[in-house]
C-alpha cells in the first residue's frame, strides 16, 4: 500500500483569526506538490475545522480534507448533515477525525465508561445517518434520542473514520477505517499495529510528525535548534560541534527522530534522502498515513513535494508522480 501524507494547517495557533489567507495559500500548495491531502485539526484552541473545510473545499480540486471535529461540539444528526454537505461541495473528498480528548471544555463531565458508552451511541448514529439507504427512523438510546432521523439523507459516499488509539478496541474495530496511533518510538509504533492488527486486520495506521529539512544533516539540525528555542546554545557554530554536544541530540530517539518530551510528535530532521530514509522505515512498520507538520510555510511543503517525494516514488512507495511534472 502507498505512503500517504497530509500536511497539518495550523488552525490552533493563538494568532488564527489572521491567517485565512496562508491557509489558502497552504492548501494550495499542498495540492501543487503532490501531497494526499489537508489534515484540520479541532479542539477549545483552533479554529472552526467544519468552517475552515468547507473554505477550502472552493480553493482545492484533489486533495482529502481530513476534518478533525469533537464529538462534543455537533450532535451526531447535526454532524452527519454537515458532512454530506461538504461530501457534496467537495467531491466526495472528505475524512472525518473524532478525537478522543477535551471532554471536560466542552462541558461533559462524564467518566471513562460513560464516554465509551456515548461515543457507541455517537458513532451508531452517525453511521445510520450517513447510510444511503432512504427512509428515516427513531432512535432511543441513553444519551441520544431521535425522531423520524435520516430524513434528509442523499445518495453520498460516507466519509472515511479516523479515531484515536486511546478509544476502546470494540469501537475503533467496529466503525473506524484508520487508527491514528499516539506519537511514539518506531519500535512502540510497531508494537501498536502489531496489536491493533489481532484486532481488526484491516485497519490503516496514522500518525503524526513534525519535519525539518536541510539541504545537509548539520543545516538540519541547526534549523532545528532554531526553531525550538535549544537551551543553552553554546557560542560555537553548531555545524562544528561534535554530535554529542549538539544541544537537540539528546533528544535524538531514533537516527533523524528527535522527541523533545512524551507525548509529543517526533520530528523528522535531516536531508531529503534521509528523511525519504526513515519514512520508507515508518512505512515497513505499518503505517500508511503520515500527518506533516512543518509550519505555515509554504515553501516547506513545495519542497517535501520536490526533493522528498520523487525519492519515495523511486522506492516504490508512490502511486504516481508529482502531480506538477
Amino acid at each position: 500500500m502507498p505512503l500517504e501524507f497530509s500536511w497539518l494547517i495550523p488552525l490552533c495557533t493563538p494568532d488564527w483569526a489572521a491567517r485565512p489567507g496562508q491557509w489558502v495559500q497552504l492548501a494550495q500548495a499542498v495540492e501543487y506538490a503532490g501531497l494526499d491531502g489537508l489534515w484540520i485539526p479541532g479542539g477549545v484552541l483552533c479554529a472552526d475545522s467544519l468552517g475552515v473545510a468547507a473554505a477550502l473545499c472552493a480553493h482545492t480540486r484533489s486533495v482529502q480534507l481530513s476534518v478533525s471535529v469533537p464529538p462534543e461540539v455537533m450532535l451526531p444528526a447535526a454532524l452527519a448533515t454537515t458532512l454530506q454537505s461538504l461530501q457534496s461541495i467537495s467531491g466526495h473528498r472528505v475524512r472525518l477525525h473524532l478525537p478522543n480528548s477535551e471532554h471536560s471544555a466542552f462541558g461533559e463531565w462524564l467518566n471513562r465508561d460513560q464516554r465509551s458508552e456515548r461515543i457507541g451511541e455517537y458513532l451508531e448514529l452517525l453511521q445510520r445517518l450517513l447510510a444511503s439507504n432512504t427512509g428515516g427512523f427513531d432512535y432511543q438510546g441513553r444519551y441520544f434520542q431521535l425522531e423520524n432521523a435520516g430524513f434528509t439523507r442523499r445518495e453520498i459516499p460516507a466519509p472515511s473514520l479516523l479515531l484515536d488509539d486511546t478509544q476502546s478496541h470494540a469501537l475503533v474495530a467496529a466503525h473506524a477505517q484508520t487508527c491514528l496511533l499516539a506519537p511514539g518510538h518506531p519500535q512502540r509504533l510497531a508494537q501498536e499495529i502489531q496489536h491493533w492488527r489481532q484486532v481488526q486486520p484491516t485497519l490503516d495506521f496514522a500518525c503524526t510528525f513534525g519535519l525539518i529539512l536541510g539541504d545537509s544533516e548539520d543545516l538540519a539540525w541547526e534549523t532545528a535548534a532554531a526553531l525550538l528555542s535549544a537551551p543553552q546554545l553554546p557560542e560555537e557554530p553548531l555545524a562544528t560541534l561534535p554530535r554529542a554536544r549538539h544541544p537537540l541530540r539528546q533528544w535524538e530517539v531514533h537516527p533523524n527522530l528527535l522527541q523533545r518530551e512524551a507525548g509529543q510528535p517526533l520530528i523528522l530532521v535531516g536531508t531529503p534522502q534521509q528523511v525519504a530514509t526513515r519514512l520508507q522505515e515508518l512505512h515497513g512498520i505499518g503505517l500508511n498515513h503520515l500527518i506533516l507538520e512543518g509550519g505555515p510555510s509554504v515553501s516547506e511543503v513545495l519542497r517535501f513535494g520536490e526533493q522528498v517525494l520523487p525519492l519515495l516514488f523511486q522506492q516504490g512507495l508512490r502511486k504516481e508522480r508529482l502531480h506538477h511534472d
